[in-house]
């Protein structure tokens, strides 16, 4: 008796980023998102940057930098808002105690950012803005 085993490779699948950007305001000229390998706390940490924030024009005027206005969970939740620095071109804030899957709708100085989180850690979030 002769048997014939065939072996075929499993189809290789896409492999799914952790995160999903949904909304970006158009003054917005990058947004990075990356887990932090060493954070063991559940967190997103959001950064955002003026690029001409905080800098005087030819004729005098300041730019405001980059606010964060207001941050909404659309999925999950999160605890705690802390603020971590502001300067002229912008803020750091972290959100304590999240709750992923996380979908926030990020209100940036009018502009809307919108970005899911499906997996638990310390996240980053850094975007920056033009004027």
């Amino acid at each position: 008796m002769i048997s014939v085993i065939t072996v075929r490779s499993q189809p290789k699948a896409k492999a799914e980023r952790p995160y999903q950007i949904y909304e970006k305001g158009q003054s917005m000229t990058n947004v990075n998102v990356r887990k932090e390998v060493r954070g063991t706390e559940n967190i997103v940490q959001i950064e955002v940057l003026n690029a001409s924030g905080g800098t005087a024009l030819v004729r005098g005027t300041i730019l405001p930098g980059a606010d964060i206005v207001e941050v909404i969970p659309t999925q999950g939740s999160f605890n705690l808002i802390r603020q971590i620095t502001k300067s002229g071109r912008g803020e750091t804030i972290q959100l304590i105690d999240v709750v992923f899957p996380v979908r926030l709708r990020i209100n940036i100085s009018g502009q809307f950012l919108e970005v899911e989180i499906k997996e638990a850690g310390f996240w980053k979030v850094a975007v920056g803005m033009i004027q």
